[in-house]
């Protein structure tokens, strides 16, 4: 029964190695050096379990959504990126501007995938921490929908922000009366560097709560007249649709 353990353990971290890759039984039962048939007896039951679904007939095996249940708290969500990948290259395509996926988890900010204007077929799934929070669209968008209970954790750990990265904020009021006028607007617009325009858009899940933010960094010179309202509407778009197909997911 151990080794029976250990294997179905050293599938399912191999399959996290790629988790969008669709994997044959040969290709599974060549990882924990088994033959195809008591593989085949392994992955029958991580199937019935929920965490791996078949796509049919000799199609192969990869992720089912029992995983999500394990990873809902953690800064690994497949059912997030899934829900949002082509929408992130579909913008970057259209309008030639990077895309990133940040959340927060405890007092850190991850990027769990982005995209890049120059490569915008390619997505890129290493996550990246992040200690900017303040500095950040995403950073402060995502604060701004915690629990007052959570923000005010997150403040007795970071501190109030300082005011080369946030002036408007620098007392507890002033600080609290930012995240409700982010929370009024549902993004953030941020202008304060000379060069570059942070902008963030929330996407929701169950319970109305704010699972992750869409953000982009688009060159100031850039970022006015029709192109920034063309930027602007189309995250709006993305991140509604976003939202639908995780909630989608969820239910």
């Amino acid at each position: 029964m151990i080794q029976v353990l250990g294997r179905a353990f050293k599938l399912l971290e191999q399959i996290a190695e790629d988790p969008f890759r669709v994997w044959s039984i040969s290709e599974l039962a060549e990882i924990i050096g088994t033959s195809s048939a008591t593989c085949f007896h392994i992955v029958t039951t991580l199937n019935k379990l929920g965490y791996l679904e078949s796509l049919g007939k000799r199609k192969g095996y990869r992720f089912g959504p029992a995983i999500n249940k394990l990873c809902h708290n953690s800064v690994y969500r497949p059912d997030l990126i899934e829900s949002v990948q082509e929408l992130m290259k579909g913008f970057t395509i259209e309008v030639s501007e990077a895309a990133v996926l940040s959340v927060l988890h405890g007092d850190k900010r991850y990027i769990l995938c982005e995209t890049n204007a120059e490569k915008p077929y390619i997505m890129d799934y290493h996550v990246k921490t992040i200690p900017d929070i303040y500095y950040t669209a995403t950073g402060r968008l995502l604060l701004a929908y915690l629990s007052e209970a959570e923000i005010r954790a997150f403040i007795k750990e970071q501190g109030l922000p300082k005011a080369v990265a946030w002036p408007e904020a620098t007392t507890s009021e002033r600080f609290f009366q930012e995240l409700a006028d982010i929370r009024a607007k549902e993004r953030v617009v941020l202008e304060n560097n000379q060069y570059i325009v942070q902008v963030a858009f929330p996407i929701f899940e169950a319970t109305n709560k704010v699972a992750s933010a869409i953000g982009s960094f688009i060159p100031k010179y850039r970022f006015e007249g029709e192109h920034r309202e063309v930027v602007l509407n189309k995250l709006m778009n993305l991140v509604k649709e976003a939202s639908h197909a995780l909630l989608s997911k969820q239910r």
